[in-house]
């Protein structure tokens, strides 16, 4: 890399991506206020001139009931437990027949915001919020990723980037992926606290390390130096954005300081620094999480009139790396 990079992704899944430990009655206010957040963060990232990725779960396209079932993949998702699936359980029957009625499962006018802004990637989180790890069959994952395509192609949308959900994956899916024409996809950190986990595997040891890890560097600064010639390319996650907590707020200085710090480093050695998180972690205390983001992109805007560090998203990323290399 000729300058440091500094990347942001979102993971944009509303309650699709947490259906299966919580409901509309203990989460349900973070899911209603990403209708503040998207507009919110689309309005920031122009005022600082920031490109990121918003990777979408390909439910959110639909437009309405039917729309939905119409795309729904060949071959359906078989995991360990069926708490995992959307198709299980008769959970569909509980989804709303359109945006109007249910803003918990459709997001179209969002998806519609963020096209307003053609510097904002659109990517996939899979069409389903799809489990790499949870025991179901690679064909059912090449079939989900086929319907998210089909279904953002609706929008004229051409899915290239993808974020696997709860960050599980393994090269036989990222085959796959290469195969389905993406280009880009955000690995894990290289610390064994981030690596690819089933979800009954992300104990209370896992979380608390990675709760102390966003306050003080106890994995290294997450940072890396893009690999340059592979068919699909690997942009690994530095760190979660972790949301504002009024319990945690005397400790908001450290955490910023983490992050900076890991930015200056990438910065200063020309590596990558990717910063992600989901929309609905701004979805209550948004004014206090705007405002700590924005101190992270001021603090980029030092980095790029010091460093010449830029900012990128995962599409182009990926482009500016593989065309050199094109046959």
């Amino acid at each position: 890399m000729q300058t440091g990079l500094f990347v942001i992704s979102l993971d944009f899944e509303l309650l699709w991506g947490v259906r299966d430990k919580r409901t509309i009655e203990s989460y349900g206010k973070n899911i209603r206020g990403v209708r503040q957040v998207i507009p919110s963060l689309l309005e920031l990232f122009d005022q600082y001139s920031i490109t990121a990725t918003f990777a979408t779960v390909g439910f959110l396209f639909a437009r309405d009931k039917q729309e939905l079932l119409r795309h729904q993949p060949a071959i359906l998702p078989e995991y360990g437990e069926t708490k995992y699936s959307p198709y299980a359980n008769d959970y569909l029957k509980s989804v709303g027949n359109s945006e109007k009625e249910d803003i918990y499962h459709y997001a179209e006018t969002l998806i519609k915001q963020i096209q307003q802004h053609p510097k904002q990637e659109i990517a996939s989180h899979t069409f389903s919020h799809y489990y790499c790890l949870e025991n179901a069959s690679l064909p059912s994952f090449e079939c989900d990723l086929m319907s998210a395509k089909n279904i953002a192609a609706t929008y004229n949308i051409e899915l290239k980037s993808i974020i696997f959900p709860r960050n599980q994956y393994t090269k036989e899916h990222v085959e796959i992926c290469k195969k389905l024409g993406f280009i880009a996809y955000r690995g894990n950190a290289q610390s064994t606290v981030y690596r690819p986990r089933k979800n009954e595997e992300q104990s209370r040891l896992i979380r608390a390390a990675r709760l102390v890890d966003s306050y003080m560097n106890i994995t290294g600064h997450q940072t890396s130096a893009i690999k340059k010639k592979e068919n699909i390319v690997n942009i690994p996650a530095s760190r979660f954005l972790r949301p504002y907590s009024p319990k945690l707020e005397m400790l908001d200085k450290f955490r910023l300081k983490r992050i900076q710090n890991s930015m200056t480093f990438a910065a200063k050695h020309k590596q990558a620094f990717h910063l992600w998180w989901h929309p609905h972690n701004f979805g209550i205390h948004l004014q206090e999480n705007l405002s700590f983001l924005e101190e992270i992109l001021k603090h980029y805007q030092r980095l790029n009139l010091e460093f010449g560090m830029e900012n990128k998203n995962m599409k182009t990323i990926a482009e500016e790396i593989l065309e050199p290399h094109a046959v």
